[in-house]
């Protein structure tokens, strides 16, 4: 069966099986870099928040031999189970005093996402844009994020400075980051014995705690000026993916070149597109203590 047949008879059999209790609607969602995916919904009468579920991966399992009376049952419990563990106020969204505890900021390409930065607040930082998202932290989804959009910002009634203060605010402290040496990183999820900290390395992953847009630790509070005193050289940084970056320290090991053919490989073969951040490469600088191209 073709993906476009797929599509049309798993939301045919969904309608049949909700009884008509819900409408369900196949949309196309925007990601991250201008990557479109297929989604459904299933909406009731007065359900404000839905889950969105995505039908590539679905489409894959079907090729695989699922049938899509199975898929759509799937579809189904899932819908289910996202309700009784999902805790999102949509009062407390709308409502700044509440929700400003929860406003985080990431990293995105801003070539990439020229469309979608038209539509959001947004700060040019080299090749790169800080966008904004409320974060939902409470009930058994914690980590779900909903992108803050201009008319957010009307409605709330502040400017995008007050965005950026409470989003700096809240990001680095509930998000820490993490700095390891690639060696030890590689010991670790290997099970080996950790030594001390490595001073010696040729490369470094810096990210926060929770490995989740872990690019945006380089705009922390002296963050990347703490490193170059313990690496006590300058550094490349690589943009790994919107989720973390690798340090280089400036050892004359890697020619500027070199590195950033690395990024282009490693986008190409390893990253999902929609999770590329850079195809350059920055560099720190000590003495001026600030991050360029």
């Amino acid at each position: 069966m073709e993906y476009q047949t797929f599509k049309e008879e798993l939301c045919r059999i969904l309608q049949k099986r909700t009884e008509g209790k819900k409408k369900v609607i196949l949309q196309q969602v925007e990601k991250n870099n201008g990557v479109v995916l297929d989604a459904v919904v299933l909406q009731g009468e007065k359900e404000q928040v839905l889950p969105t579920i995505y039908l590539e991966e679905l489409y894959e399992i079907y090729e695989e031999g699922a049938t899509l009376e199975q898929i759509a049952g799937r579809i189904l419990c899932e819908e289910e189970k996202w309700k009784e563990e999902v805790e999102f106020s949509l009062e407390e969204f709308e409502d700044y005093t509440r929700a400003r505890t929860s406003i985080f900021y990431k990293l995105v390409n801003y070539q990439m996402n020229e469309r979608m930065l038209k539509r959001v607040p947004h700060i040019r930082y080299l090749d790169l844009a800080v966008v904004f998202y409320y974060r939902v932290e409470q009930g058994h989804f914690p980590g779900g994020s909903v992108l803050i959009h201009n008319n957010n910002l009307v409605t709330w009634g502040i400017t995008k400075s007050q965005l950026m203060k409470d989003a700096a605010f809240n990001t680095s402290r509930k998000l820490p980051y993490s700095f390891v040496g690639m060696e030890s990183l590689i010991a670790e999820l290997s099970g080996e014995k950790l030594m001390d900290f490595p001073t010696e390395e040729l490369m470094y992953v810096l990210t926060n705690e929770e490995k989740y847009y872990g690019a945006a630790v380089l705009l922390y509070p002296h963050v990347l000026s703490h490193i170059g005193t313990l690496l006590k050289r300058n550094f490349f940084v690589l943009p790994s993916s919107v989720h973390e970056c690798i340090l280089v320290p400036d050892l004359g090991h890697y020619t500027r070149f070199e590195l950033m053919k690395m990024v282009r490989e490693v986008n190409q073969n390893q990253v999902e597109e929609e999770e590329i951040l850079s195809y350059q490469v920055y560099y720190y600088d000590r003495k001026r203590e600030a991050l360029v191209m």
